[in-house]
């Protein structure tokens, strides 16, 4: 009895684990400038996705520098059917708001909007998508040497608090509609100590190597894969021209917050739900 057991869950758990490639997942993103880093961070997830052995995800980016959540849900919904293959249903969307407007920034914060907005589009993508889920694409704080500290931030752990506060708000609501989860890229960057690789001359947007941390913590988020150092990156490496210490970095910081979807670790009760998680 005890062996019947153990075989039919071996087997249970093979049925999991070819479900989480057997079928490529539909990956809706919006977002501005911070998604189009590294040439589009969507393209990045693709890639990486392709690389740690799941079917190659159909991805769709609806990406417009300098706007909000507010703008792409007053003008781009129409993408949530037009970007997929007719009779297809996304999987999940992927929001990423105006990196200063879920804080109290003077001029540009705007919490209430914020949230407003990803209820929207999460709504929009449901109505076409009734099983997709939302993440939500975490930003990061401005370098610890930018011109907003001390002014309106004392520091950048400040205002990474804020955004962390403020999409963790907008993940409890998002999930009460259907199904959320923060990718919480700005608590790698902190977990990278902002470092000054990680950002762009501005320092303010990412580098490449700030763009490849985005995108494995998205990828961890949305494929459940809190560890993404061993698969072989060497095809988006050579891309986006870093060196192997450069993937071996950030693949360390992405691990550092990436943790398991609920239940995930579940045995005999949670298969199922490990085969959905990657693939509804």
């Amino acid at each position: 009895m005890t062996t019947a057991k153990t075989c039919s869950l071996a087997g249970m758990l093979a049925l999991a684990t070819a479900g989480a490639h057997a079928e490529p997942l539909n990956l809706l993103f919006y977002g501005n400038s911070f998604t189009a880093s590294g040439g589009g961070v969507h393209i990045l997830v693709r890639d990486i996705a392709t690389a740690a052995g799941h079917e190659t995800p159909h991805v769709y980016g609806r990406i417009v520098s300098g706007q909000s959540l507010e703008y792409h849900l007053n003008t781009g919904t129409s993408v949530i059917t037009s970007g997929i293959p007719a009779g297809q249903e996304w999987d999940f969307v992927t929001l990423q708001e105006y990196s200063t407007r879920p804080t109290t920034h003077p001029s540009d914060g705007d919490v209430p909007t914020f949230l407003e907005s990803a209820q929207g589009l999460y709504q929009a993508v449901q109505d076409h998508s009734p099983n997709a889920r939302a993440v939500l694409f975490e930003t990061w704080a401005r370098h610890p040497a930018h011109f907003v500290y001390p002014d309106i931030w004392s520091g950048p752990e400040a205002m990474q608090q804020e955004l962390r506060d403020n999409y963790n708000t907008a993940q409890v609501l998002l999930d009460s509609m259907g199904g959320a989860e923060v990718a919480p890229v700005g608590d790698a960057f902190e977990a990278a100590g902002f470092e000054t690789p990680l950002y762009g001359g501005d320092l303010y947007h990412a580098s490449n190597k700030g763009a490849l941390l985005i995108s494995l913590v998205i990828y961890g988020t949305i494929y459940d894969d809190t560890t993404t150092g061993d698969f072989d990156l060497s095809g988006v490496r050579d891309r986006l021209g870093l060196s192997q210490q450069d993937v071996d970095d950030v693949t360390a910081f992405a691990d550092a917050v990436l943790v398991p979807a609920p239940g995930s670790a579940a045995v005999l009760v949670g298969f199922g739900a490990l085969a959905s998680r990657r693939r509804r």
